[in-house]
């Protein structure tokens, strides 16, 4: 999600056969979703809680890179609660970074200074992060033997990526904030008003 300063938020088988995957998958999910496998539902679900705002911070540098790559402005990037831990990386790129809220999170440069184009590429950098790992996570879910200690906090982490991805991608306001009390808008919104908003 973006938020310019101009005011708008802006077994490793490379022949696996896939029906012996969907069988194991099939043994996993029955595993995990029976009175023995709630501890390890349960981990997971607190490993996502850790992660997602690690998961979130890796969203807004994929907004942010390119912010600083494709501008000359300044470029302040933030996942968590507002007033998080700062760190200065360079002279025009910032981080600010919280446990707290960490779900929330945007990403500060001047929309004037940069071409529709530029912005294009800016909002697509979140969701193609968030895709990226996703996709590299469920790729070691799904086609290699992991160990459980290994399988459940990739489980959190593909979760928080599937979820930060979808929330992203499609055109909606997201869920009000303390920063935000309108709800922000998502990067899919944004991308869908930067090319078809009215003048």
């Amino acid at each position: 999600m973006i938020n310019q300063q101009h005011q708008t938020l802006h077994q490793a088988s490379f022949g696996f056969n896939p029906f012996s995957r969907y069988f194991m998958l099939s043994l996993a999910s029955f595993e995990y979703f029976s009175i023995q496998g709630v501890p390890f539902i349960l981990f997971a679900w607190v490993g996502m809680w850790v992660l997602r705002p690690i998961a979130t911070l890796l969203h807004e540098l994929g907004h942010g890179i390119l912010a600083w790559a494709l501008t000359n402005d300044e470029v302040a990037v933030r996942a968590g609660k507002v007033s998080g831990k700062q760190f200065r990386v360079s002279k025009r790129f910032s981080i600010e970074f919280s446990f707290r809220n960490g779900q929330e999170g945007c990403t500060k440069y001047t929309e004037a200074k940069s071409s529709i184009f530029s912005r294009f590429l800016i909002l697509l950098g979140g969701p193609s992060a968030s895709l990226f790992f996703m996709v590299q996570s469920g790729y070691l879910l799904f086609s290699q033997s992991l160990n459980l200690w290994v399988e459940l906090p990739l489980i959190s982490w593909f979760c928080c990526n599937a979820l930060g991805f979808l929330r992203a991608v499609i055109p909606m306001r997201l869920k009000a904030t303390e920063s935000f009390p309108d709800g922000p808008p998502s990067d899919g919104l944004q991308i869908f008003k930067l090319f078809f908003r009215k003048n």
